[in-house]
């Protein structure tokens, strides 16, 4: 009996000491977190996809502020789920992180598949970086400005797009044209860049939806960038607010960060976010990004969560708005 009351005396003087001490120790377990095994990074895209070769990028860089070791992985297929699906059946104990873009979420929503599994399994920790939507034409393509293209489909024309990885690119696709008046157009998906840009130079399309990385990539040009400022390298291509549409389809623009099974411990995830930090402000990402037409964010759970959240209501919207999905379908 007397055992047990000292044991349970104990207790309550270590409680009582972490709650005065405001958690501290919680805190300073949070932040001795180190690995103590390979962490993987897994992209939803096959290697030298955009994902691939900014998450390999990030290693290199990474390599100067952490002894940890990064795998660079790639497990390819449906949209991302292939890759997210993997990740979600393994253990949440940071050693594996799911590197995705939007387009993960569109495959979920296409597929009808339950958000609070395919969505809030995971923890969002960190969005590296926002890359504009813009509609693309081959170099000598007889448009030379956006007005020609809208005004050539007003005539009695079908503007066919094509675009790289049925998902985030559509939703972009049907938010620009189909918000404009007398347009008609039809978006033919392609299941990488490379045949997505060999279907609009062979001809098969007029048109494409893409980044502004693919200017530098494929004997292509901008007729419009939606973003709210000038991206380097495209200073005379307009965005829509300048041409007098919507602003807020300059705010649209495809993300790609980190995500981690939920329940991964909380002191992984704040290791995490500090070395990322660290990569966001290192000047060779910084330069590297910039090349690549890309601008660099920093934003960790809270802030990516919400993008997430915005990007799958937004989706289902859109897809429902098209009778891509089930109108009952919900988040």
């Amino acid at each position: 009996m007397k055992k047990a009351l000292l044991i349970l005396l104990v207790l309550i003087v270590s409680l009582s000491t972490i709650f005065a001490n405001g958690g501290q120790e919680t805190d300073a377990a949070e932040k001795e977190w180190k690995p103590e095994q390979p962490i993987t990074i897994l992209n939803h895209v096959a290697v030298g996809g955009a994902m691939d070769l900014y998450s390999r990028k990030w290693v290199e860089i990474a390599k100067k502020y952490t002894d940890a070791t990064f795998v660079v992985d790639n497990n390819p297929g449906a949209g991302g789920l292939t890759a997210g699906e993997f990740v979600l059946n393994q253990e949440a104990d940071g050693y594996t992180i799911f590197a995705l873009a939007p387009t993960y979420l569109d495959a979920v929503i296409q597929a009808e598949l339950p958000c609070k599994e395919y969505v809030d399994g995971f923890e969002y920790i960190y969005n590296l970086m926002a890359d504009p939507y813009c509609v693309l034409v081959p170099s000598n393509s007889q448009f030379k400005t956006f007005q020609e293209l809208v005004d050539w489909s007003r005539a009695g024309n079908e503007i066919t797009l094509s675009e790289p990885n049925y998902g985030a690119k559509y939703i972009d696709a049907v938010q620009v044209f189909g918000s404009i008046d007398g347009v008609k157009f039809k978006a033919i998906s392609y299941e990488s860049a490379k045949k997505n840009f060999a279907a609009l130079l062979g001809g098969q399309t007029i048109a494409s939806v893409g980044n502004p990385g693919d200017t530098k990539k494929y004997d292509v040009r901008a007729l419009v960038v939606g973003n709210p400022t000038k991206v380097p390298g495209l200073e005379d291509v307009p965005n829509y607010k300048e041409l007098g549409m919507d602003p807020e389809l300059d705010n649209i623009s495809m993300w790609r960060g980190y995500a981690v099974k939920k329940g991964t411990p909380a002191g992984m995830i704040t290791w995490f976010q500090a070395l990322a930090d660290k990569v966001a402000a290192d000047q060779e990402w910084i330069d590297y990004m910039t090349s690549n037409k890309l601008t660099v964010l920093t934003d960790k759970t809270e802030a990516f969560t919400k993008t997430v959240e915005n990007e799958v209501v937004s989706t289902i919207k859109v897809l429902q708005s098209v009778d891509q999905i089930s109108a009952d379908y919900k988040r």
